[in-house]
């Protein structure tokens, strides 16, 4: 009789081991989970390309087109959901040029690319172009929307372009393209 008593003594805290041990990499489990999958982090925005079409500019005027193509990557598990959002072309401190992007999504772990078209007309333009032509400009894109993860988690979040860039208007092109 005490044999069976000290057998099923044995067999309740192998029970209650295992039960913890499930328990416990049960908790790893979802730890790794949360950590790698639900942590949100702000779509990049990014311009790939920029051309200059039509290109006309005098000692007050300039006016041109440029055709953009912007790389929205979202690197969530998530969806990113953004509205409409303003790409806009900077002169100094001067807007020169916007366009508008409008609303859309881009998968989880997934890129997007946008085409933009500034049409540039401004009459304020003063500068000396120097030997080598060059203009400084700036660009700056802001996408603000919501990152869905699972169904249940929202996070809002911001995509943020900065650029700069020079315009050189001998060879009306872009070239020295940076962002930030």
């Amino acid at each position: 009789m005490e044999k069976d008593h000290e057998s099923h003594k044995n067999r309740s805290s192998k029970c209650l081991v295992y039960t913890l041990l499930a328990v416990v990499l049960q908790s790893i489990a979802f730890l790794i989970f949360g950590l790698v999958v639900l942590r949100i982090n702000a779509p990049t925005l990014r311009l790939s390309n920029a051309s200059v079409n039509q290109l006309n500019y005098g000692p007050t005027s300039l006016n041109m087109t440029v055709v953009a193509q912007i790389r929205l990557r979202n690197m969530n598990f998530g969806r990113f959901e953004f509205g409409d959002g303003t790409a806009i072309l900077m002169y100094q401190n001067a807007t020169i040029g916007a366009a508008s992007i409008h609303e859309g999504r881009v998968g989880g772990r997934k890129n997007r690319e946008m085409n933009v078209t500034l049409k540039v007309r401004y009459m304020n333009f003063s500068i000396d172009i120097g030997l080598l032509g060059l203009v400084k400009l700036r660009s700056f894109v802001e996408l603000r929307g919501e990152v869905r993860v699972v169904k249940i988690i929202n996070r809002g979040k911001s995509a943020v372009m900065n650029c700069t860039m020079d315009l050189n208007l001998t060879n009306q092109e872009i070239q020295d393209l940076s962002c930030q």
